[in-house]
């Protein structure tokens, strides 16, 4: 069979450097747990000046061989990331993949103890250059936040009523889900550790959403709720407080959204400490 010419490897000084040249959305899987989840996968490398383009097939390849269906752990990314840049052997010194997935987890009732599942958007984004495995993690969680103004706004009402009956009850006119979304650089992690990071995140602003509920289990989410009144401002803090006391966090940014049932707009909150973002591979806004 005749060999045809490989164009790719065409050099020329008008060829200029490129910062990040790769596949995105590339239709993968992982596996969490005893759950098989479909990831979207972007990998890519840099390409250095005089050179034309990149052997992409050899990308597919090695996602192909190296991470569909594997638990992805720092180490299984870093080998396929080294491996990568193996492939563009002289043309690349800098490589790195983002995995898009809704992370799989069964929740339990408040109070029955029922069986439920969850999933929680996630993005994992690393860079690998001169050895050196950076990694970030965006996680996002829905809650529950009643506002502080309209709970006193409610109980005043409730004073003034006399002989008030279930038809007559004044309801708390602000309370909406709203969701918070994390971005954390993070050290060496691992899926537990992802998922200490929701659950802990969730008991830090008390009013996760729920899944299968019976009675007593909506009159404890109840009662979480008007011990929780929140502002998005008092989420953001309590988010913040909580992943600065956690190690293998060293940066992050919080965004607490209310999305809510008195108006037609959000209220929002951002707050970041020692944060700086990817600067190749950006994540979801």
């Amino acid at each position: 069979m005749e060999v045809l010419p490989d164009i790719m490897i065409e050099k020329s000084n008008q060829h200029q450097p490129l910062d990040w040249v790769g596949m995105t959305q590339i239709q993968s899987a992982m596996k969490i747990g005893e759950f098989t989840t479909p990831v979207q996968l972007d990998v890519g490398v840099n390409l250095r000046e005089e050179n034309r383009g990149i052997h992409m097939s050899r990308l597919y390849r090695l996602h192909h061989s190296e991470l569909l269906n594997r638990t992805v752990t720092q180490s299984v990314v870093y080998s396929f990331l080294k491996n990568c840049l193996d492939s563009q052997a002289g043309i690349s010194n800098f490589a790195s993949a983002k995995l898009k997935l809704n992370w799989p987890m069964i929740t339990r009732s408040l109070k029955s103890d029922l069986e439920g599942f969850r999933q929680y958007p996630i993005e994992m984004i690393f860079e690998l250059r001169l050895n050196e495995l950076k990694s970030w993690l965006q996680f996002e969680i829905l809650y529950s936040s009643t506002c502080p103004q309209s709970a006193q706004v409610s109980l005043e009402a409730n004073r003034a009523q006399s002989g008030i009956s279930h038809q007559r009850f004044v309801a708390t006119p602000h309370a909406q889900r709203s969701r918070a979304r994390m971005r954390v650089e993070i050290s060496n992690f691992s899926p537990k550790d992802i998922e200490s990071l929701i659950l802990e995140s969730e008991a830090a602003l008390g009013t996760p959403v729920q899944t299968t509920v019976k009675k007593v289990d909506e009159l404890q989410f109840a009662k979480l709720n008007a011990e929780n009144l929140m502002f998005c401002e008092d989420a953001a803090r309590r988010l913040s407080s909580y992943l600065k006391s956690k190690k293998i966090v060293n940066g992050f940014t919080i965004l607490a959204e209310h999305q809510e049932s008195l108006h037609p707009h959000n209220a929002t909150a951002i707050v970041a400490h020692n944060y700086s973002n990817s600067s190749q591979l950006q994540f979801t806004n």
